[in-house]
């Protein structure tokens, strides 16, 4: 800066553009003007997409709800059938004693009339051979009649299938499979899917839907399995259940013209009670296949695609997900006359700010000189130091107050890339220190440390509502013979061989050493979800050690393991969970030392 140059207010010149700062402010405030129409628009566009998606959903969440009450009202003939038949085996030789032979579906039935009939599994069952299931299943007609005629037209058939071979029914279509006086009906029944399925479930089921071979309609099976007084599974008892009248209920959704309505099951196919219909309207949809499994997730949402809103909610009973799309011009008709109005006054707009920016445009050019452009070359500096370069330093240009920013900026610059300097250096110890006290020095994987750390972190997951996690507590059997027989050093080569197998059954959770023998797994994802699996293939590896004779004595590491997942009924922390966790493993070492004994 020379030190002749006469310094000069900034202010001074304000002063002398007062006269144009005038004419800056109409045209700032004209633009504000059509920002603020504009900004009316996009809102009133917003406001109406918003109101029509709160619509839209609770316009399908009732449906889904009402669809869901449906199907508990079709559980509860199941449930009150599968008790009625349990509390049968209470009395089970009184109601054999009453019972009687009740015969396959004859000829000589009427079309149209209620029967109770039999089959079995093949020609190897006899009637001598379940004589007993006969008569004390010929008691439950008293249950089926009513059963199926309040239901008539909705429940195609009651039926059950035991596991000794007999399938007992009740409906009005035994004409279609009626057989003459002293044949029987044979049905292999056990390698359907009620009766696979209810081999797994304690409760009641549904199987997957299904368009009826007799013409009925859409249809789906409600089951459940049964057990005797002593807990015993015996048999599935079921109900189909003609669901088309659901159905056409559930998509029944009038919105406007173009909107449409559809359901999907937990795979992501269209359900309908006609397959040709069902392939062409997954085409007449507009969803690809990732979209349609993305909305069979099991969670409510929507999704804004091309020109149309996609608004979808679970049925949770059956994992079927109810969606409804409405095209974007129902929402934004009303919007179109607003945007034309404003068209026009953005035009006159345009003409009057042009006007006044050619007049403020002409009278800036005369005090650009002075003030603007000192400014700009400052600018230029300061965007060359903002992407990086603290290395360089502005010029000083003038004499004034723009001339002390310079100067206060390459001070601040000076100090700036000192202080930058002591933080590199101050940051780099910190995260090796931050290494080394999170890291277990034998196996190289997190300590006890780190395992607070991450217990800290899951008692916040679980106060924000995540529950899919767990323990798997893992503790080495005889470290301490292995280390007393053949020395330390062997002992720490169990130990790492036992810690690579914790590692690479659990690849998706954190694995921690908290003590010299024991190992915990923070169980997430995957291994949450499989974890059954994982822990049998941790003992099988366990088994193959103990039996591989080319390993060493202390290569042979045996271990204990147990787990538990996270439940709320029991659960009140994190803390709950690991200690069931540790016990469960000490359980499973006890009994390892049993076996050993």
């Amino acid at each position: 800066m020379g030190e002749n140059q006469k310094r000069v207010p900034i202010r001074r010149r304000v002063l002398k553009t007062v006269l144009l700062t005038t004419l800056v402010a109409m045209l700032a405030a004209s633009l504000t003007s059509l920002i603020c129409m504009i900004g009316i628009k996009n809102k009133s566009e917003h406001a109406l997409t918003e109101q029509l998606e709160r619509n839209l959903m609770s316009l399908v969440r009732q449906k889904t709800v009402a669809a869901d009450a449906k199907l508990e009202h079709y559980e509860g003939y199941i449930l009150f059938l599968t008790d009625y038949i349990e509390n049968m085996y209470k009395g089970r030789e009184i109601l054999i004693s009453i019972g009687h032979l009740f015969d396959p579906p004859l000829t000589t039935i009427p079309k149209g009339e209620y029967a109770m009939t039999r089959g079995f599994t093949s020609d190897k069952i006899t009637v001598g051979s379940v004589k007993d299931d006969i008569l004390f299943f010929s008691n439950i007609e008293q249950v089926y009649e009513p059963i199926a005629r309040e239901n008539d037209g909705l429940i195609s058939t009651v039926y059950l299938g035991t596991k000794s071979g007999l399938l007992a029914s009740y409906d009005k279509w035994s004409y279609l499979s009626a057989v003459e006086p002293g044949e029987e009906v044979y049905y292999d029944y056990t390698q359907s899917s009620w009766y696979q399925q209810g081999l797994k479930e304690n409760g009641v089921f549904y199987t997957g839907l299904y368009t009826d071979s007799q013409g009925r309609g859409l249809t789906i099976t409600v089951a459940s399995p049964f057990k005797d007084t002593d807990g015993v599974f015996q048999g599935v008892d079921c109900a189909d259940f003609d669901i088309t009248g659901l159905y056409d209920d559930m998509i029944s959704i009038d919105m406007g013209e173009g909107a449409f309505s559809f359901a999907i099951d937990a795979e992501g196919a269209i359900i309908s009670p006609d397959s040709d219909e069902s392939a062409s309207r997954k085409k007449y949809t507009g969803l690809t296949n990732e979209e349609l499994k993305m909305m069979s997730s099991g969670e409510e949402g929507i999704l804004q695609k091309d020109k149309a809103f996609y608004v979808y909610a679970p049925i949770e009973r059956v994992g079927w997900t109810l969606c409804a799309c409405v095209p974007r011009e129902i929402v934004l008709g009303s919007v179109r006359d607003v945007e034309q109005s404003i068209i026009i006054a953005i035009l006159i707009f345009i003409a009057i700010t042009a006007l006044i920016l050619i007049i403020v445009l002409l009278a800036s050019y005369k005090v650009a000189g002075s003030i603007t452009y000192p400014m700009e070359l400052l600018g230029r500096d300061m965007e060359t130091i903002a992407d990086g370069d603290i290395d360089y330093r502005a010029s000083v240009y003038r004499n004034d107050e723009i001339g002390d920013i310079t100067l206060g900026l390459n001070a601040m610059l000076d100090r700036l890339e000192s202080t930058l300097t002591e933080l590199d250096d101050t940051k780099l110890h910190a995260e090796e220190m931050s290494a080394l006290a999170n890291k277990d020095a034998l196996t190289g994987i997190r300590n006890k440390t780190a395992y607070d750390k991450e217990v800290q972190k899951t008692e916040w997951d679980l106060l924000q509502g995540n529950t899919e996690f767990g323990f798997a507590m893992v503790d080495l059997n005889s470290l301490k013979k292995i280390n007393d027989t053949f020395g330390h050093d062997k002992g720490n080569i169990a130990i790492k061989k036992l810690c690579h197998l914790i590692c690479e059954t659990f690849v998706h959770s954190p694995v921690f050493r908290i003590g010299g023998d024991e190992f915990a797994v923070i169980l997430r994802g995957n291994d949450y979800h499989n974890i059954d699996r994982l822990i049998s293939e941790f003992n099988k590896n366990i088994d193959t050690y103990a039996t591989d004779d080319s390993l060493e004595p202390w290569e042979k590491v045996s271990a204990a393991i147990g787990y538990a997942l996270y439940d709320k009924k029991i659960d009140s922390s994190v803390d709950n969970v690991f200690k069931r966790a540790d016990q469960a493993m000490y359980e499973h070492k006890k009994q390892m030392k049993a076996l050993c004994e």
